[in-house]
């Protein structure tokens, strides 16, 4: 047997011990609720700096805010932001389950939709997500079908399988 391009030696490599210790991949896809009162809020500290860069220490009133505070709001605004958002964790399917879930979806009635639906909550391990809850997300506002097409493309993404160098 030839062993040409390999670095493993065959007499000590145990194949069924390397496929056991494969671990699927994951990836975890930040959700941010208040994605858009978020934005318009940076958005409006944000134009207010020019004008209060012009501002000099001794022109500037009680009530007017410095650069350093507007861009201190914004922090704590990224702060909020982040504590409201939550982190999920999704992994690759294996072919069973992806067939196991599918049959389940088709067994409930589901139609195209509702089996993607079906399969973003199967591949959400933290937190874990129903059929139910992954639909009322998407249904829930137009940002609510930005995160359900968040999860969606994350789930994509893994059942394609992660670049493998060579």
């Amino acid at each position: 047997m030839s062993t040409e391009g390999s670095n493993l030696d065959p007499a000590t490599f145990d194949l069924d011990a390397w496929i056991d210790g494969l671990v699927r991949p994951e990836i975890t896809v930040n959700l941010y609720p208040l994605e858009t009162e978020f934005a318009a809020k940076v958005a409006d500290i944000e134009a207010q700096i020019p004008a209060a860069e012009k501002v000099t220490p001794q022109n500037r009133g009680l009530d007017e805010a410095t650069p350093e505070h507007l861009l201190a709001q914004i922090e704590a605004i990224k702060a909020e932001r982040d504590a409201a958002t939550i982190r999920v964790r999704v992994t690759q399917l294996t072919n069973a389950e992806i067939i196991a879930t599918t049959k389940a979806a088709m067994d409930a009635g589901e139609d195209e939709d509702g089996k993607q639906a079906w399969l973003i909550a199967a591949a959400c391990v933290e937190p874990k997500f129903t059929p139910a809850q992954v639909v009322a997300l998407r249904d829930k506002s137009r940002s609510g079908a930005v995160m359900y097409a968040q999860l969606q493309g994350a789930v994509g993404y893994l059942l394609t399988g992660l670049p493998v160098p060579s």
